[in-house]
């Protein structure tokens, strides 16, 4: 055996000697959840059984998992979804998680999403038999539309990072805001807690979102501060809004790129946590102050949950959790950023009471050659940091397992090994030749968009601004390409891609990656939101493949009858196209059919017909291969 397949089998010997004991606490299995248009709120409280508080957890992440219901569609609207928890044996009652809901318009059978949010901090409440209430809101339809949901509790056995030792609630509500009678300051009134006599640390942890619209468009489409006191001095200043382009669940049927009140829609929400230097057995002070705010006709309301966590010290004065590979990944919320190749980056935490000031990374592709990487910095107790590791990663094998493992911390044994290892699942970017065109058809504002290619390393080889580009304009450029691997980015200024329903007069453009006979090798969404970061690898050794799916295209999705179909593939094929009614596909109102059909944009005039929801489905050689929603007149 050589020295290369020797440290391979050690480095995973070591990898697989170090699994992590978990189990699954599954409070909702595939439930659909639908509204309950009478009361605006749905509660689908489950019991659940929890370790017992003898058993030592060391974290709880809550995998919340979305899918259209069997019977019915996906839900439309972007409503709030809480989920709550309840000791059987005690009345007071968590909000764990949030989440927000995702326009499901466009989604079909096959959709589905996760999301991920760590709820250690409630393992204190988190044992034995535990009430989990699912807490849907909203108005819609629930007889024709819902989500299927499972709420799945990963938790991890062995030591804690430090010892829970109370949990208060500060706020629990909806708090009216820019209320000049009634400031939302009266209702968010400071709290003073006594420390548990072994309290070494504390933190708070808040839920909060924005929601109503007024004038200004408070409180969901405002951006306003907000400060955390401690002992009367300010030590968190957070402005509370979020930018919503590069949502990883896109697109989405409505406004899901209008960024708003530190949420967006499709996403379950992560918690701010801020530190406090509580002192063992003494009182503390804490007080959470919004940004001034009044207005003639409020109507905005800020939805903010918050409890504290008081810890013994840290069990270990040198351990770093590794938390998460971000690229290479397959997971649903890193899609944005993969499949990758090029430098990874991992996701790690400090869990030790000395700052994290060195530790040691290896890393591989399985059947590849392991790397070492000797990292250096600075992280606090408590901090993460996304560290990008220096060597590319690639293999020719389509998929595989990229394995990391990081040890000694400050150059001492960790504290906690077992969560020093992960792996994740590799695909290999797309194969290009070394020679490749961009052909970028603008919409009606040009301005607002760039694009470039660069190495793994940040050397930019290609770019194209803005300048003098015209509107609904074909421009095709042709770039030679060395071995090695690339990102191609496409950036969008205002966050709405090349296409937005909404936007109706900016007009459809189009974005596709084609080699030198003019074939498509990729082709992109328009409806995009803010960004396209697409990896690829030029191996003149490897030979590439065609993207040979159509590109289809409906735009605008509002009309009041003229729309236009775009489509481009790369095979002639019988092309058929059918508009049908929304809520009866079997209802048939237009049937085209085109012979030979490879590419073009085909215009319909829909006037005539009732206004009403219609779906249009595009299918290749008898296949569907496309269909999506149009309102007629509304």
């Amino acid at each position: 055996m050589n020295t290369f397949k020797i440290l391979f089998c050690l480095v995973l010997i070591s990898f697989l000697g170090q699994a992590q004991e978990k189990a699954h606490v599954i409070s909702h299995q595939g439930e659909t959840i639908v509204t309950d248009p009478s009361k605006g709120s749905n509660s689908y409280k489950r019991t659940a059984v929890f370790p017992k508080a003898s058993e030592n957890i060391r974290s709880i992440i809550l995998n919340l998992k979305f899918e259209c219901p069997d019977k019915m569609r996906c839900a439309d609207w972007d409503y709030v979804d809480h989920i709550k928890a309840r000791q059987k044996s005690d009345t007071t009652v968590y909000e764990i998680a949030r989440m927000l809901t995702p326009y499901g318009g466009f989604f079909q059978k096959d959709w589905g999403f996760e999301w991920h949010v760590d709820v250690t901090d409630f393992s204190l409440i988190l044992r034995d038999e535990v009430e989990i209430d699912y807490i849907h809101t909203g108005y819609e339809n629930n007889k024709t539309r819902g989500w299927k949901v499972t709420v799945d509790f990963e938790i991890t056995y062995g030591t804690p990072v430090a010892n829970p030792l109370a949990i208060h609630k500060v706020y629990d509500g909806n708090f009216k805001y820019g209320y000049k009678d009634d400031p939302i300051e009266n209702h968010l009134v400071p709290v003073t807690f006594k420390a548990h006599d072994k309290t070494a640390f504390s933190k708070i942890k808040i839920l909060q979102t924005g929601h109503g619209m007024d004038a200004n468009g408070c409180g969901e489409f405002c951006s306003k501060y907000r400060d955390i006191e401690f002992n009367g001095e300010v030590i968190d200043h957070k402005d509370l809004w979020m930018e919503c382009g590069d949502n990883p669940l896109f697109p989405q049927a409505g406004t899901w790129i209008f960024d708003r009140a530190n949420w967006c829609p499709g996403y379950l929400l992560q918690p701010d946590e801020v530190m406090l230097h509580t002192e063992a057995g003494k009182p503390y002070n804490l007080d959470i102050n919004m940004e001034a705010y009044e207005t003639e006709k409020p109507s905005a309301n800020e939805l903010l949950s918050a409890v504290v966590v008081e810890y013994e010290a840290p069990n270990a004065k040198n351990d770093v959790t590794l938390l998460d590979i971000i690229q290479p990944s397959k997971k649903l919320i890193h899609s944005r950023k993969n499949p990758f190749g090029g430098l990874p980056v991992i996701q790690v935490k400090n869990n030790g009471s000395n700052p994290l000031k060195k530790m040691t990374i290896q890393y591989f592709i399985a059947g590849e050659k392991p790397q070492k990487f000797n990292w250096t910095g600075h992280i606090n107790f408590g901090d993460e940091a996304a560290i990008t590791l220096p060597t590319e990663v690639f293999s020719k094998q389509k998929h595989g397992k990229f394995h990391v493992v990081i040890s000694k911390p400050n150059g001492k044994s960790d504290g906690f090994k077992a969560d020093n290892t992960l792996e994740s699942d590799y695909e290999r970017p797309d194969i290009f030749p070394d020679t490749v065109v961009v052909r970028y058809k603008t919409n009606n504002k040009p301005w607002q968009n760039t694009y470039s290619i660069q190495n793994s390393f940040g050397e930019v080889v290609f770019a194209k601004d803005s300048v003098n580009m015209k509107q609904s304009t074909v421009y095709q450029d042709t770039i030679a390409l060395k071995q090695g691997n690339y990102n191609f980015k496409f950036s969008d200024s205002e966050g709405d891609g090349l296409e937005f329903w909404y936007k109706a007069k900016d007009g459809r453009g189009e974005i596709k990656l084609l080699d030198a006979q003019g074939k498509a090798i990729k082709q992109f969404g328009s409806d995009f939101g803010s960004a396209i970061n697409y990896y690829f690898s030029v191996q003149p050794d490897m030979s590439y493949e065609l993207d040979d799916a159509p590109s289809v295209g409906v735009f605008p999705a509002r009309t009041q009858g003229p729309i236009t179909l775009d489509y481009f593939c790369n095979i002639p094929s019988e092309v058929k196209v059918l508009i049908v009614d929304q809520e009866n596909e079997t209802d048939v109102v237009e049937n085209h059919l085109y012979k030979s059909f490879s590419k073009g944009s085909l215009t319909y005039d829909l006037s005539y017909l009732p206004a009403k929801r219609y779906y249009i489905k595009v299918f290749m050689n008898d296949k569907e291969v496309y269909k999506n929603r149009i309102r007629l007149k509304e």
